[in-house]
């Protein structure tokens, strides 16, 4: 069908145009690389990639980074879905084994904090998001994303994982005020296919273990059944509505059931009913002027809503202003500032016993979730569900869930400031100079309730050890960076124009400095309600303190010639000093090559149908420090209270670190045909990054556990390709198509002599995600089948159950083998329609919700007819049970003899399925998902409608985002939600459930 639209597509060209005369600049155009220097694209060595304006802001929301998925070749966006949570962002593979993988964010020649949380275990956590997400889409003008480190090596350390630079709007020379107005509201409801689905058929309780002789599925109370009130699994009876049950709402006070039984039946609303309609209004203002020798432009911006979980909200305002001012013919001040404040409460944590957990892997299923709600709203108690029995209505396991949303939330808030001011002289029409001053800096509070007559528990935050009845947590971080730039830049040309050359010369200091204050109660409140760190019932933990400072000194070089306006030669230079690494190894340098060549400018392509053609190579060595405190040892106190006790840190440091290198090689062509109708960029590339540094295990005779060393390679090696087309143009209707293709993949290939495996998080259900010798990056590891020489699964002879290794086997892991992107525009006069559509294909995930959620009956795979025709829940008397396929071994473990199983198991009881019956393999699911990410419909209203008024243009948008999951495999989850950014993936416990939204946009322009 390509082939098909191509030949309609070129007729029409054939019959309305002529043959193009565009000059290659023209088709290539001009593109703002490293240190914010503008170079023509053609002359680049490496591969870069744009993104319009227009593509970030189609579809509003709170974190622009989320509409980067799918825009270019290389670039993996993973989603959490939490409200204000993180968005974990990848360039071309992982290249650090446990260090920062993120690309670095430049506004405007500022580098700008992008920092996100990393998850290594299953404990709760909180998503504090990334605060890249503090900028407004519509102050950008251009975003290129710089790949290789040929293109950052400009940057040094800071961007060794690639970089995205941003070009915010100006005020244009206008001699009236240019106002625009953005408003939006967004409306998001779950996608159900991403939640839990139960089954309908038994209830409360764990099988035939209740009652006077403990063989019957209910207790006994007043003579009639009593559910196992305190069970939270729904391995019980089966339904029956004529058969009367002493349940929880018959022991809770103003219950329409209190002091009664109730039919046995499944409940009218299952947990899905706690989730609400999501809408969130963003609103964006600006005004902007401009003229030969000064502009000015100011936004502003806010964020408002709720989000899907009951007492959930979010508050963000941004204000941003740009300005320069010519203060001489050859020299202009530019300025940047911008001021962000974030609110958000309710933030869902990750992890086990985030809320989601308690309805994925424990509940009963004749739980009414309504009942939960009016329960709370009516007395604002903790009336769970989930009851220790009768005369002790307090929780065995899980809080009634409005409680916990109520009483037991999490509020966050950030401020933050950023700003650059810069002076531009042009010594003369070829000399340049630079001088730049920027600052990035945010203060984060995040606080941390447990209300009196919560179930005791850990806390997410603060130091506090042990489960905590009540509690109240806080920690205030402060982090800022300082850049201080002097940058020269020379132009010429030499032999009659024919040798073009561009030189850069400059210096760079940056100053990092983050602290942390981590402070919480202990042993619960003192007085219930007041939320202080004082109200205390026992002596607090110490504070967990962090003060560090990082200061980085830089010297580089650059060095462009260009020959016939056809041949570029590109060289790079940097010199690092880092306050963190000894002063002895303190020193590290970086070296870039890049090569290109403009075939299309070769006599005999001329006047062909290639209209523009470029090969490039390149080649660079950059290096990386690490954060500080990475040297001398040191104690901590364990307690502010009575006789101190100092502790020496468990992992050695070591005073003799040296910076960690990658080595980079790139190749690629771009190629565009037919007046730049076809578009092919095409690449590939390969990093080793070696002497990483890295905590790695040590002999427990050294006193400590670890020790920091440069130990170690990782290779990230892979494709990208980029398509655009235009298969059909006329004056009134055009189709664009564009995709993108990548299989980014990072292996470790080298390791400290002794040691194979380093174990990045380690999880419930005996999972941990690794850096195996020899393996792909992100290795899952669990307990696996155990298989006989024909590849069946062996069940032991004795219980009928499959037969499990240790926790060591490699049972996938966490990397894709690729993903792309394809997007359709269709324009038809004032009308566009565009869908885009992304595909993940393979990568690895673990669930711990069908781990537990299978085992405790949740679910409708753990209701089915047996070989036999029954019920597999029946008791083996009455025909129910299971046989699992494999084989036993019937001889001896030295010469055995593997026959098919026929051992039937009882599954009348909990037992027979999920972690009770099953290795972690069962539950280890193909991660691939093809998904319709965004659907657009926008229209431009006719500029005579208001050709006498102020206005200057309206256009109106319907946008839908995530409306289908066209394929996935991971059952009632999207394998895209993960517990958070950073470099441990391929592990899903208790997410959210992906939401669709519908946004409604108007766009003004004044």
């Amino acid at each position: 069908m390509l082939a098909i639209a191509l030949s309609s597509s070129f007729a029409v060209v054939s019959a309305q145009t002529k043959k193009d005369s565009a000059k290659t600049q023209d088709i290539e155009g001009v593109v703002v690389t490293a240190l914010g220097i503008k170079r023509e694209k053609k002359a680049l060595g490496y591969s870069t990639q744009s993104i319009s304006a227009e593509d970030l802001t189609k579809s509003p929301t709170s974190n622009f980074t989320s509409n980067l998925s799918g825009k270019v070749a290389g670039l993996n966006i993973k989603q959490s879905g939490n409200v204000g949570g993180s968005i974990d962002i990848t360039l071309r593979g992982y290249r650090s084994m446990t260090g920062n993988n993120q690309p670095l964010f430049v506004i405007d020649g500022t580098p700008m904090l992008n920092n996100s949380p990393t998850t290594n275990t299953s404990a709760l956590r909180v998503d504090t998001g990334n605060t890249i997400s503090d900028i407004n889409p519509d102050d950008i003008a251009e975003m290129n994303v710089l790949k290789g480190a040929a293109a950052t090596a400009l940057y040094g350390a800071r961007a060794a994982n690639g970089a995205i630079i941003i070009t915010t709007k100006k005020g244009k020379a206008n001699s009236k005020f240019s106002i625009d107005v953005n408003s939006s509201i967004s409306v998001s409801s779950i996608n159900k296919e991403t939640f839990a689905k139960y089954q309908t058929t038994y209830g409360q309780g764990e099988g035939y273990l209740y009652g006077p002789n403990s063989n019957q599925q209910f207790g006994v109370y007043n003579g009639e059944p009593l559910a196992p009130m305190s069970i939270d699994a729904s391995y019980g009876a089966a339904f029956n509505p004529n058969l009367m049950v002493w349940q929880y709402t018959s022991f809770v006070p103003g219950t329409a059931n209190f002091g009664k039984a109730s039919p046995w039946v499944a409940a009218s609303h299952d947990p899905s009913f706690i989730f609400q309609t999501g809408t969130m209004y963003n609103n964006s203002f600006s005004i902007a002027k401009g003229n030969d020798v000064s502009s000015l432009r100011l936004s502003y911006q806010n964020v408002n809503g709720n989000d899907i979980l009951p007492n959930t909200n979010l508050n963000k305002n941004a204000l941003t202003g740009t300005a320069s001012y010519k203060l001489a013919d050859n020299l202009t001040a530019n300025i940047y500032t911008t001021f962000v404040t974030q609110n958000t409460t309710g933030k869902n944590p990750t992890g086990y016993h985030g809320i989601t957990g308690n309805f994925r892997q424990w509940w009963a299923v004749n739980v009414d979730m309504k009942d939960q709600r009016d329960m709370y709203m009516n007395y604002k108690k903790n009336y769970s569900w989930n009851i220790l029995s009768p005369t002790n209505t307090a929780p065995q396991y899980w809080d009634n869930p409005y409680f916990k949303l109520y009483e037991n939330y999490i509020t966050d808030s950030r401020q933050r400031f950023a700003g650059n001011a810069s002076l531009s002289w042009d010594v003369t029409k070829k000399i340049n100079v630079l001088a730049r001053a920027s600052h990035d800096g945010y203060t984060y509070m995040v606080d941390e309730r447990k209300a009196v007559g919560s179930l005791p528990d850990a806390m997410a935050i603060g130091p506090a050890s042990g489960s905590q009845s009540s509690g109240y947590a806080v920690r205030n971080d402060r982090r800022s960076e300082d850049n201080f730039d002097l940058i020269g830049t020379y132009k010429d040309n030499f032999f009659n124009n024919n040798v073009d050359f561009f030189g850069v010369l400059g210096s760079t200091v940056n100053i990092q400095k983050f602290y942390s204050n981590a402070q919480g109660t202990q042993g619960g409140l003192f007085i219930p309600g007041i939320y202080s760190v004082t109200n205390t019932t026992a002596a607090p933990q110490a504070p967990l303190i962090t003060d560090t400072r990082k200061k980085l000194f830089g010297t580089f070089a650059q060095a462009n010639f260009g020959i016939l306006k056809t041949y570029y030669i590109d060289g790079t230079v940097r010199r690092d000093v880092s306050s963190a690494l000894p002063t002895d190894n303190n020193a590290y340098w970086y070296y870039s090559t890049s090569l290109s060549a403009v075939i299309s400018n070769w006599s005999f392509l001329k006047d062909s149908v290639l209209s523009f053609g470029k090969l490039r190579a390149s080649y660079a060595v950059v290096g990386n420090d690490t954060g500080p405190d990475q040297l001398i040892n040191q104690y901590t106190v364990a307690t502010a209270f009575g006789t101190p006790v100092y502790a020496y840190n468990t992992t050695a440091k070591n005073p003799n670190l040296k910076s960690e290198q990658t080595k980079s090689y790139e190749a690629g062509a771009e190629l565009k045909f037919f007046n730049n109708r076809i578009g092919l960029d095409f690449g590939w590339f390969r990093n080793d990054t070696f002497d990483q540094i890295l905590a790695l295990p040590v002999t427990y005779t050294t006193g400590v556990a670890s020790k920091v060393q440069n130990v170690g390679n990782m290779r990230s090696e892979g494709f990208e390709i980029a398509l655009n087309l235009v298969p059909i143009k006329s004056q009134d209707f055009t189709w664009e198509l564009n995709a993108n293709w990548s299989n980014p993949k990072s292996k470790v290939t080298e390791l400290a002599s002794g040691v194979e495996n380093i174990t990045l998080g380690s999880f419930q259900g005996g999972v941990t995600i690794n850096a195996s010798l020899n393996n792909d990056y992100g290795t899952i590891k669990g307990t696996d089948f155990v298989y006989d020489g024909n590849g069946n699964k062996v069940v032991d002879a004795k219980t009928g159950k499959y037969v499990k290794t240790n926790t060591n086997s490699v049972l996938g892991n966490m990397q894709a083998d690729w993903f792309g992107s394809l997007t359709n525009k269709f324009s038809y006069k004032n009308v566009e329609l565009s869908f885009q559509i992304d595909w993940k294909q393979g990568g690895d995930i673990f669930s711990l919700d069908q781990y537990y959620g299978q085992a405790t009956g949740l679910y409708p795979e753990t209701v089915f007819l047996n070989d036999l025709g029954n019920p597999v829940r029946n008791t083996l008397a009455n025909g129910g049970g299971l046989i699992l396929p494999g084989v036993v071994n019937t001889g001896t473990a030295t010469a055995p003899v593997y026959t098919a199983n026929n051992i039937r198991i009882n599954a009348a009881s909990k037992g027979a399925m999920g972690y009770d019956a099953y290795p972690a393999k069962q539950f280890v699911y193909d991660a691939t998902y093809i998904k319709l990410r965004e659907v657009a419909l926008t229209y431009v209203l006719p500029k005579k409608l208001f050709a006498s008024t102020f206005v200057r243009g309206i256009a109106l948008s319907l946008v839908g985002n995530n409306l289908w999951i066209i394929k996935k495999n991971l059952p009632y989850a999207d394998p895209e939600s993960g517990l958070s950014a950073g470099n441990v993936q391929g592990y899903q416990t208790s997410p959210l459930p992906t939401t669709r939204t519908i946004s409604f946009n108007a766009k003004l322009n004044f």
